[in-house]
């Protein structure tokens, strides 16, 4: 494990979790000291810099005052307390090669003396940067021997040699001063910084956060829901997409609760009605023994209705499944001509619905062959309704088949008006597909999933004021 200890404290950090707006509060600060420290180095090697430039014009412009003086008019001690006003131990001049002692240190004799060189002639930003963090942090007694160059004479040479002790004063006063001043910055910044973001985006976030734990707690509380501020941004843009999220939610639900009420109901029903229709069976049994030819003739059709209605009972408490129970080679010509008979009701009245088939005789699947009657019949009697509701003239719905890429390709096609543009968004959910009056949208949701139950596809192939076909799509066994 690393023992660095900026690891140490992220680590130490990331154990005791905090409010987001302290973690902003804390980051930011953070980021700012870094940021003024990062100033702070390069301002010290500045001044630094700048105070021992100003020793060597103050030597400068000393020296002149001597050089226009009269001869031996100023003596080694003035000279000496002159240039101790500007804490400088020692002067050297170089003048076109000719090198002269202004000020001699007596402490130039010592044995062992120590001395840092310092070249302000040729600066350089990494030296004079670790220099000056030297000359503010050192504890030993080192003098500064500094060479310039006075601006006001660039071809006269200076050298000092001072005391390091009061540079580090200047140093310490300056650092002093300048941490106040950074201090008073960070809490500045910091601090609008934070407002500036809490107001912006904290706040925002925190009430799309606090909005969605409570739509979590209750998504049926319309009062819950997410209310956009009307942001142009990106905030704003969540603010709508949850608003939108939540009402799809809340009516999936509502849908959910509507569905199970209506499993609830239709179990019910479906428990008394398996009962009736068994009394049905039974009264056709002894129909079927008739010796009357015409209850011959009918009686097998009735049977097999009947059948069926106790097939689609047992099979109503399973909707949603649609689960495949007993697979067999299923002829599709054969189905159709089933489906055909079962809506014989819309073929009695003046608007008799004409059903064509035109699928091959020998068109086989293999499948659930009441799943399959399920979705082909649905489909059909979908379009007779339609058609007979709003007056179709002729009206024909007409199946067709085709083998195509090792699929079997079933159209169940009608010339009625065809799907709304609005109904097609929801065309196979339950109570949404449907937007004829008296309609529940169960039909098309239905066959919609016995197809699926088979690994094949239902789709609306085509759909306009002439017609529309669905069309089956089922993979071959």
């Amino acid at each position: 494990m690393s023992s660095n200890p900026l690891s140490k404290f992220w680590r130490k950090a990331r154990s005791h979790r905090q409010p987001l707006p302290v973690q902003l509060l804390l980051m930011t600060v953070l980021f700012v000291i870094v940021a003024e420290i990062l100033l702070f180095i390069p301002s010290v090697a500045k001044f630094r810099y700048d105070w021992l430039s100003e020793r060597i014009e103050r030597a400068y412009l000393t020296s002149l005052a001597f050089e226009v003086a009269p001869e031996n008019m100023v003596d080694d001690e003035t000279v000496r307390q002159l240039y101790a006003t500007a804490e400088i131990l020692g002067v050297r001049l170089e003048v076109d090669g000719r090198s002269q002692l202004v000020l001699g240190p007596d402490m130039m004799r010592k044995p062992g003396l120590e001395y840092r060189q310092i070249d302000l002639r040729n600066p350089n930003y990494f030296f004079f940067t670790r220099d000056a963090l030297y000359n503010i942090f050192s504890s030993d007694n080192a003098y500064l021997l500094v060479m310039g160059t006075p601006d006001a004479a660039p071809d006269v040479a200076i050298e000092l040699f001072l005391e390091k002790a009061p540079l580090q004063r200047a140093l310490w006063t300056y650092s002093a001063g300048i941490l106040a001043l950074s201090i008073f910055i960070a809490m500045f910044v910091a601090a609008g910084i934070y407002l500036s973001i809490m107001r912006s985006f904290m706040r925002p976030m925190i009430r799309i956060t606090q909005n969605m734990a409570a739509f979590q707690e209750q998504p049926e509380d319309a009062s819950r829901l997410m209310v956009p501020t009307g942001r142009q941004d990106e905030i704003g843009d969540a603010e709508k997409v949850l608003a939108s999220m939540q009402m799809e939610i809340r009516s999936a639900l509502s849908q959910k609760t509507r569905l199970a009420a209506l499993g609830e109901g239709v179990s019910k029903i479906n428990h008394d009605l398996r009962n009736v229709l068994a009394s049905a069976v039974l009264m056709s049994d002894r129909l079927a023994k008739s010796d009357d030819p015409r209850v011959q003739k009918l009686s097998p059709r009735l049977i097999q209705a009947l059948n069926r209605a106790v097939a689609l009972c047992r099979a109503t408490l399973d909707y949603g499944q649609a689960d495949i129970k007993e697979v067999s080679t299923v002829n599709l010509f054969d189905l159709v001509e089933e489906t055909s008979e079962g809506l014989k009701q819309f073929t009695e009245d003046d608007q008799s619905v004409s059903f064509v088939n035109d699928v091959s005789p020998d068109c086989n699947v293999q499948g659930d062959r009441m799943q399959l009657f399920r979705a082909v019949f649905n489909l059909a009697r979908n379009a007779a309704e339609v058609m007979t509701s709003v007056g179709t003239e002729a009206p024909r719905v007409t199946f067709s088949s085709r083998d195509e890429g090792g699929n079997i390709i079933l159209d169940v096609r009608d010339n009625g008006p065809g799907v709304p543009e609005e109904a097609q968004a929801h065309l196979f959910v339950p109570f949404k597909g449907s937007k004829r009056q008296g309609g529940t949208g169960l039909g098309l949701a239905i066959a919609s999933e016995a197809v699926k139950a088979h690994g094949g596809e239902l789709r609306l192939a085509a759909t306009g004021v002439n017609g529309t076909t669905f069309r089956i799509i089922l993979p071959v066994r």
